[in-house]
């Protein structure tokens, strides 16, 4: 078995650093996981299983979200989340941002709980959504300083913004 990981190490690193560097380490730990079970390229059920399960969040239980209705909102594959509700259900630009920044937050939660909403994703997604707003764009999330603290590059949901969000997600569905 030394012999094959020996062989093989070289090659997971390669593909491990091929990887964005966020998930380079996992990439890595799942590979070498691969390589010491002997089947180097195969995934079995048990891993599949363990993907599946990380998809499941503490924040969809504890705010009784279920699974049926976060799928209506994101897409899981394995740990990165997607926003994928096509109507936000609101009429103003400034409510479709601040919607869309506690969807990201959420989705930062997820990926790796951190509810930070960096400021050029959230354009960017407000872009995709046609709610970019340039001159009020800082306007509409300062008016709502309950939902969200300024950071350096973006901000952070606070405990009643992930209620709102929450509420946000349910509502969607």
């Amino acid at each position: 078995m030394f012999e094959m990981v020996k062989d093989n190490l070289e090659k997971v690193v390669e593909i491990s650093n091929s990887c964005p560097e966020k998930y380079q380490v996992k990439c890595f730990e799942v590979l070498l996981e691969a390589l010491t079970r002997g089947e180097p390229g195969k995934v079995d059920a048990s891993s599949k299983q363990d993907v599946s399960q990380k998809s499941k969040s503490p924040f969809f239980s504890q705010h009784n979200i279920q699974e049926e209705q976060w799928q209506q909102v994101y897409h899981c594959n394995g740990q990165d989340y997607e926003i994928i509700v096509k109507d936000l259900k609101e009429k103003t630009a400034a409510k479709r941002q601040v919607k869309l920044a506690l969807l990201l937050g959420v989705k930062g939660l997820l990926e790796s709980n951190d509810p930070s909403i960096l400021k050029e994703e959230l354009i960017g997604i407000c872009k995709t959504y046609s709610c970019y707003d340039s001159s009020n764009f800082s306007t509409y999330m300062k008016y709502n300083k309950n939902l969200f603290l300024i950071r350096v590059n973006g901000w952070a949901l606070t405990v009643p913004g992930q209620l709102k969000a929450a509420e946000a997600i349910k509502d969607l569905a």
